[in-house]
């Protein structure tokens, strides 16, 4: 491989992005933020960001917490829930002065309002009531 001066740009390009990562920015007083969840086997995440006046998104805060013995055997439903309340506990002054629009592939809000729900679901529920928390659907780009 012959390192030329279009290698050489590609580098400084290179370079440049990796020195400038997406930094952090504080949202505006009464601005809708949007918190996107994600679970897996072993953790939960959770990702705060406001949409800026040109459209792209920049992060406000990330939270993400390693689950226990008893807490891997949740439900995706019930990993998705415990991500939004531990994240609102975490995040409770964002939680208190924005309304947040959860993002989710899921049927969360469908989920913690069954007339079914039992046990530590209802006082998930019951926590969350005191913010102003949207559900928005994840909507997937077709090619």
């Amino acid at each position: 491989m012959k390192w030329d001066q279009e290698s050489d740009q590609v580098f400084r390009a290179l370079k440049e992005y990796l020195a400038s990562p997406p930094l952090l920015v504080k949202p505006l007083p009464g601005e809708e933020l949007q918190l996107y969840l994600a679970v897996s086997k072993t953790v939960t995440s959770g990702a705060l960001v406001k949409e800026c006046s040109d459209g792209a998104q920049r992060p406000i805060y990330y939270v993400s917490r390693a689950l226990t013995k008893s807490e891997k055997n949740y439900t995706i439903l019930e990993k998705l829930a415990y991500a939004l309340v531990t994240t609102a506990r975490k995040l409770r002054p964002y939680f208190q002065a924005h309304t947040v629009a959860v993002v989710t592939d899921q049927p969360l809000r469908q989920f913690l309002q069954r007339p079914d729900v039992l046990g530590r679901l209802v006082l998930w529920a019951l926590e969350l009531t005191q913010y102003d928390i949207k559900y928005k659907a994840r909507m997937t780009i077709k090619a």
